[in-house]
């Protein structure tokens, strides 16, 4: 529930481009009273059993509908004539159940929909994702969550107008150099969260292009990230740094180069070395988690406990755990 509100608000910024906020309906009867009453609207279909997609859907007017959601519904397929609904922008697909999806893979008629600006789909994928996903040159949002993607999708590096990247649950053991071709990336996610690890062994070179990037987040990686490259301390209007359990093993002195930083969490570390002292001195800093799980913290780090303690005080938002174990 709460990525369908983040979605969503991120959906309803973009809608500038309407002279009105569509109005959030879940039912289809619903939609047509409010088109009665001059309004555009999102359509949230919501645990339907049947199999097929309502073909009540098509008695709504092409341009009164801006965003489809689909959510926990039976539907095997999703009809091609849903392409001549070309005002919708947001369009998402989730199956958070334990059981397969009976939609496993991004539906082609979606590609057609060329006015889209955000795509999200909730469900583990089956094969590659069609090449088609590159010519949706109005797309900002690309979520592709719990997909089991077993390779990073290349076409999707045509993006150019894409504003936000999450790719959680990915099976890939690489993140392409050629991502600086997502120049305008200010969000980009690998965290693995719920669905375990990463295989994502290393950050590229080529991580220190994206200008714009904000946000970057990564979780649970098998072989673990070890050190960031140079370039990522180009980042310099980086706000956010997650990584949980990725295996960082240390921030080298470059960290102060990010002065935009506000916020770090670093969470199931299993080692970490010293923090640089220029950390203490990050402008904007707002939020710090460290927690180091098994004991394995360096006695450094343990002895620098007690200023972190200190700096804590000064930021809203403060969590660190930090034992050293003696074998």
């Amino acid at each position: 529930m709460k990525t369908t509100i983040l979605n969503l608000t991120l959906f309803f910024t973009t809608l500038l481009i309407y002279a009105q906020r569509p109005v959030a309906v879940r039912s289809i009867p619903q939609a047509l009273e409010e088109i009665e009453k001059g309004n555009k609207i999102s359509l949230s279909l919501l645990d339907d059993k049947a199999t097929q997609f309502p073909e009540d859907f098509f008695k709504i007017p092409k341009e009164n509908i801006v965003a489809l959601i689909i959510d926990g519904c039976g539907y095997t397929s999703i009809p091609d004539k849903l392409a001549d609904y070309n005002e919708i922008s947001y369009f998402r697909y989730s199956w958070f159940r334990f059981t397969e999806a009976p939609i496993s893979t991004i539906p082609k008629v979606v590609f057609k929909l060329k006015k889209l600006q955000a795509l999200v789909f909730e469900s583990k994928i089956e094969g590659e994702i069609s090449e088609e996903i590159g010519e949706l040159k109005d797309l900002k949002l690309l979520e592709l969550y719990r997909t089991k993607l077993k390779e990073f999708p290349k076409a999707i590096l045509r993006l150019e107008n894409l504003k936000v990247l999450n790719l959680s649950c990915a099976e890939f053991d690489e993140i392409p150099e050629e991502i600086y071709k997502l120049k305008g990336l200010t969000k980009l996610t690998f965290d693995g969260g719920a669905c375990g690890a990463t295989p994502i062994n290393k950050i590229p070179e080529s991580i220190g292009k994206l200008s714009e990037l904000k946000s970057i987040n990564f979780g649970y990686v098998k072989g673990g990230l070890g050190y960031l490259p140079k370039s990522f301390f180009n980042l310099k209007k980086l706000e956010y740094f997650g990584c949980y359990g990725c295996g960082l093993k240390a921030f080298p002195p470059q960290l102060g180069q990010l002065k935009a930083l506000k916020s770090i969490q670093l969470t199931n570390m299993d080692s970490f070395g010293l923090l640089p002292e220029n950390l203490f001195t990050l402008p904007k800093m707002k939020s710090f988690t460290l927690l180091i799980s098994g004991g394995k913290a360096s006695k450094a780090l343990v002895d620098q406990k007690k200023k972190l303690n200190t700096w804590g005080t000064k930021l809203d938002k403060y969590e660190i755990e930090i034992e050293h174990w003696e074998y």
